[in-house]
């Protein structure tokens, strides 16, 4: 309760969150790992900051949620383990900690200290582009997600350009490759998996007339 006191939220902010906004509070690595344990809000870490986000939009779930089906079809026999979002993903400072819309795992999962339900080790990252993240997840944790050994490549998906940037790891751990999947360039390749932009966005437009 005194740390929550310590970060405590203005009811504007809390209004903001709940319109689906981001936050951002300054604080050390230790506050965060606490406030982690005691606030009900999705919050990440990143550069001496706590980021806390509200409510993703329905579109967004949808988007998560089908994708995750996508890599489950092709992971199901393999020694892979595909996580939503309620799985936190540590990187190896203490300068990052986040909740990637998709997280997949190789092989045994590497856990941080005691807990069961944030990991140190993903494979490949997915994240789903919002209007209220959209430069964060971009920039700030796209830098970070390379800077982790364990990871192989991270995929964007742009719902508003309807567009997939895929940022994979070469023989130079500190080389990567960008490739923007879009209507001129729809055979898309994550990770070894062929998929179609259209398998994506074709219900897109349907979802937002209704």
């Amino acid at each position: 309760m005194e740390l929550l006191e310590k970060i405590s939220l203005t009811e504007n902010q809390i209004q903001k969150i709940e319109r689906g906004g981001v936050i951002t509070i300054e604080a050390s690595w230790e506050d965060f790992m606490d406030f982690l344990e005691e606030t009900t809000y999705k919050a990440e870490y990143s550069n001496g900051k706590i980021i806390i986000m509200g409510l993703a939009s329905a579109i967004h779930e949808y988007l998560v949620s089908w994708v995750i089906t996508l890599l489950n079809i092709h992971y199901q026999r393999n020694n892979f383990f595909v996580f939503s979002s309620n799985l936190g993903v540590k990187t190896g400072d203490k300068k990052g900690y986040f909740n990637p819309d998709i997280t997949v795992v190789k092989g045994k999962l590497e856990f941080f200290n005691d807990s069961t339900a944030i990991i140190l080790n993903p494979y490949l990252i997915v994240e789903v582009l919002s209007e209220s993240t959209y430069f964060y997840d971009l920039h700030e944790k796209l830098y970070k997600y390379q800077g982790m050994k364990s990871v192989n490549e991270v995929v964007f998906i742009d719902r508003f350009e309807k567009a997939v940037y895929k940022f994979q790891k070469t023989d130079n751990p500190k080389v990567w490759t960008e490739t923007i999947y879009d209507h001129e360039n729809p055979e898309i390749l994550i990770d070894t998996i062929p998929v179609k932009l259209n398998d994506i966005f074709d219900k897109i437009d349907a979802f937002i007339a209704t």
